[in-house]
């Protein structure tokens, strides 16, 4: 599904991301971890293909991501692939202007989906995320959670085959981040989608990934799946997840 090989980019001669590779299997879920400022976000976004300023190769279902957004893309000719990835942003991404409803809907009507079917998805797709019954009402009406629950809802209309997660769970209390978790574990299993998620939440990152990667000075110095990344037996694990002073990671 997923393929990323020798991937680098830096900002102001800094190597932000250091020759990486990685790939992730349809129905997979990788978590990324990894200090603030590390290049999380960057590297999703390059994967999203909103960064397109690097070197190496990234590849959705064998097809360039930069080659795809580099050109004008036909709606009409396109949707399958267009549908194959969603972007969950980390508040949300709602445009104030416009209800949850239309805010669900933008992508779709982007798209030039029938309305009967639009008003299928979208109904659908709130009533998974737990927010039948707030169509007409405004991000700044609703709390951040709820906001949360509406970008998901946003991207699972797509019907994606990859949806990319931006630390999904900033900002909420631990009982709110396990609701999203769970959320997150819903959706993969019932559309079979591949996922990538960004985060520092350790519980989010155990509970939903198969394989986690730590980033640190641009590569993944810790690359494994889940039980053996919190078994501690590798010493930048151990000390990100015991947030010690000392070890492997400068924290300055």
């Amino acid at each position: 599904m997923l393929s990323v090989k020798n991937l680098s980019l830096s900002f102001f001669h800094k190597n932000i991301i250091d020759n990486i590779s990685f790939d992730v299997d349809k129905g997979e879920t990788l978590a990324i971890l990894g200090r603030n400022g590390s290049g999380k976000s960057i590297l999703l976004k390059s994967v999203a293909g909103l960064l397109d300023t690097y070197s190496g190769e990234i590849r959705i279902n064998g097809r360039d991501v930069r080659e795809y957004y580099s050109r004008e893309v036909n709606v009409a000719e396109n949707k399958t692939d267009i549908f194959r990835m969603s972007y969950v942003f980390q508040k949300g991404g709602l445009f104030d202007s416009i209800n949850i409803y239309d805010n669900t809907a933008f992508g779709l009507r982007r798209l030039g989906i029938s309305e009967e079917e639009v008003h299928e998805r979208v109904s659908s797709s709130l009533e998974r995320v737990g927010l039948k019954g707030s169509e007409e009402k405004f991000p700044s009406e609703i709390s951040g959670g709820m906001q949360k629950r509406a970008g998901l809802a946003r991207a699972i209309c797509m019907e994606p085959g990859l949806i990319l997660f931006d630390d999904p769970t900033a900002g909420l209390d631990p009982i709110l981040s396990d609701s999203i978790s769970n959320l997150i574990i819903e959706i993969r299993d019932f559309l079979n989608t591949t996922s990538v998620i960004v985060t520092n939440d350790l519980k989010v990152a155990e509970k939903t990934a198969d394989r986690i990667a730590l980033l640190y000075s641009g590569r993944f110095v810790c690359y494994t799946d889940t039980d053996d990344f919190f078994s501690g037996n590798n010493d930048y694990s151990k000390q990100f997840i015991q947030g010690e002073l000392e070890g492997p990671i400068d924290i300055l």
